[in-house]
C-alpha cells in the first residue's frame, strides 16, 4: 500500500519521479499534532481512528479503527505534494478507485469489501501550520473490512506462532482471493500490484485481494503520469515500461498473472525468483534498477523446478513471455486448486517438509 522513490525498499509500490519527501518530512515532525487532526476530523463522521495499519504513502495513510461498533479499516487520502495540480489529479484517481472498487467488491465476496467512502471537512480553527499538509481543504476516505490477520506477507512471517495457518491453508486463501482478480478482469480491470501485501488473510484458508490505488481503471494513462509499481512483484512489461518509458500499452491482465505466480512461487518455494538480483553491499536503487532490468529481460535463472510437474508447468505458463503466457487467471487458479488438492490427499501435513522462510 506504499508508494517511495524507486531507490527506497524493494517491498513497496514505487514511482520512477521522486515523492514530495520533504513533505512528508515536515509532517512526520508536526506528526503527534497531525494525528491528532485526523481522529478529530473523523470522529465527527462517527469514525474512531485506532493506529496506522501501514507505512504512509506520498497520497495515502490507512488506520485501524472502529465504525458503528465493528472494527475496520480507514484509507484516508492526504497527498503529500507541492503542486495543488498534483493533487487535483491524485484526488480525481481516489475518488475513481473508490467508487470502482465498492462496484468490484459488490460483485465478489474476494475484493476487500467497501463500506461507506465520502468526504470530512476540516475544522475551521486548524493551526496555520498543518494547513499545508491538507491541500484539498478535506479528507476524501474508504472505509472497508478489516482483516484480522493482517496481509499474507505478515502471515507468511509469522506463521510459526499462528495455528492453522500451513502453507497449504495460505495457498487456499491465495486461491480465494484469485477469484476477486478474477472478478475485476472480467470488468477489464488490471490490478497491477498483485503481491502479498495485497492479499488479506481473515482465516486459514481465507484471503481478499486489496488495494486497487494503482488498478488500470481507464484505457491509457497521461504521459506526465508517473509510473507505479512494486519492483519486487512486476511483470516484464511493467518493468521495461518503468525502465525506458516504452511500450505502455503491453501492460494489462496478463502482468497480473504473471505478479500471481511469482508470488505463488514463493509462498510454495520460501523463495522469490529474483532474490539473487540483490546483492547487500550495493546500493539500494541500485538493486531496484538490476531487479527491474532482470525481470523487464525474463532471466528465470531463479525459477527453480521442483519436481512437481504439474506446478512447475503452472509457474512457467504464467511467467513465459507475453505471447504464450496464460492469459485467464480462472485458469491459472483451476490448476492451483488441483494442486492444493492433491497435496492434502498425498502429503497430509505437508508444511513439515516444506522449507522455512
Amino acid at each position: 500500500m506504499n508508494d517511495t522513490d524507486l531507490g527506497h525498499g524493494l517491498l513497496d509500490t514505487t514511482t520512477a519521479v521522486p515523492t514530495s519527501s520533504e513533505i512528508l518530512e515536515k509532517r512526520q515532525i508536526h506528526g503527534p499534532a497531525f494525528e491528532a487532526t485526523l481522529k478529530e476530523v473523523f470522529l465527527a463522521q462517527a469514525i474512531r481512528l485506532t493506529e496506522p495499519l501501514a507505512k504512509p504513502s506520498k497520497e495515502t495513510i490507512v488506520y485501524a479503527g472502529l465504525y458503528h461498533g465493528e472494527e475496520v479499516a480507514v484509507k484516508v487520502f492526504v497527498p503529500a505534494v507541492a503542486d495543488f495540480i498534483d493533487a487535483i489529479a491524485a484526488f480525481g484517481a481516489f475518488k475513481v478507485e473508490c467508487e470502482k472498487t465498492m462496484i468490484l467488491s459488490r460483485r465478489s465476496k474476494a475484493i476487500l469489501q467497501v463500506i461507506e467512502y465520502g468526504d470530512a471537512e476540516l475544522p475551521e480553527d486548524m493551526p496555520e501550520e498543518l494547513l499545508e499538509f491538507f491541500p484539498m481543504k478535506i479528507l476524501p476516505f474508504m472505509i472497508t473490512e478489516r482483516a484480522r490477520f493482517g496481509s499474507l506477507d505478515r502471515v507468511l512471517r509469522n506463521r510459526r506462532t499462528m495455528p492453522g495457518f500451513d502453507r497449504i491453508s495460505l495457498l487456499e486463501a491465495l486461491a480465494e482471493a484469485t477469484e476477486g482478480i478474477k472478478e475485476a478482469h472480467d470488468h477489464f480491470v488490471a490490478h497491477r500490484d498483485i503481491k502479498p501485501q495485497n492479499i488479506l488473510i481473515f482465516g486459514p484458508g481465507q484471503g481478499k485481494i486489496a488495494d486497487f490505488g494503482i488498478a488500470r481503471w481507464r484505457s491509457r494513462r497521461s504521459k506526465g503520469e508517473a509510473v507505479m509499481l512494486t519492483p519486487k512483484y512486476a511483470s516484464p512489461e511493467q518493468a521495461f515500461w518503468a525502465l525506458t518509458g516504452e511500450k505502455e500499452s503491453l501492460v494489462d491482465t496478463r502482468g497480473d498473472v504473471y505478479s500471481w505466480a511469482m508470488m505463488v512461487y514463493e509462498v510454495v518455494t520460501g523463495k522469490h525468483p529474483f532474490a539473487w538480483t540483490v546483492q547487500p553491499a550495493k546500493d539500494a536503487q541500485v538493486n531496484q534498477r538490476n531487479l527491474l532490468k532482470a525481470i523487464a529481460a525474463n532471466d528465470r535463472r531463479g525459477f527453480q523446478t521442483t519436481g512437481d510437474i504439474t506446478f512447475d508447468s503452472l509457474i512457467y505458463n504464467c511467467t513465459c513471455d507475453l505471447k504464450h503466457r496464460v492469459a485467464d487467471i480462472s485458469l491459472s487458479n483451476r490448476v492451483l486448486r488441483q494442486y492444493i488438492a492433491r497435496l492434502r490427499l498425498q502429503h497430509g501435513e505437508l508444511t513439515e517438509s516444506l522449507p522455512v522462510l
